[in-house]
């Protein structure tokens, strides 16, 4: 099986949009008395990405296809460029909920994309 890839055709995420939260491998358990302890779980772990992007008609017509078909409605993993360094790409799947468009001006549309980074 092949990873999709992202469409080289989409804008990328806007400057000043992208947040990535940090990685938590901990895990928490409770005690009888006193705070609860913490170990850590596992060194490989999922993180999310978050970033919005203004798109053209077309635009959205490609991502809405890359949803659909190359990813089977969001459920598949696929590479995309690392929006921090254009020299590294990230293994993602979309995260909770799939992008949401909205009207944003003339022929143009916002979307902000949240996705899970794979280990």
């Amino acid at each position: 099986m092949t990873i999709p890839t992202w469409p080289a055709t989409l804008s990328p995420f806007l400057r000043g949009t992208v947040s990535v939260s940090e990685p938590d491998g901990r895990l928490h358990s409770s005690t009888d008395m006193g705070p609860g302890k913490v170990r850590r779980r596992s060194k490989a772990n999922a993180y999310a990405l978050q970033g919005d992007m203004v798109l053209t008609p077309a635009q959205r017509t490609t991502l809405r296809s890359f949803i659909e078909t190359d990813t089977l409605g969001g459920s598949l993993p696929f590479s995309i460029p690392d929006p921090f360094d254009s020299e590294t790409t990230l293994l993602c799947r979309f995260g909770e909920e799939l992008p949401v468009f909205s009207d944003f001006a003339v022929n143009h549309f916002t979307t902000t994309i949240s996705l899970v980074v794979l280990p």
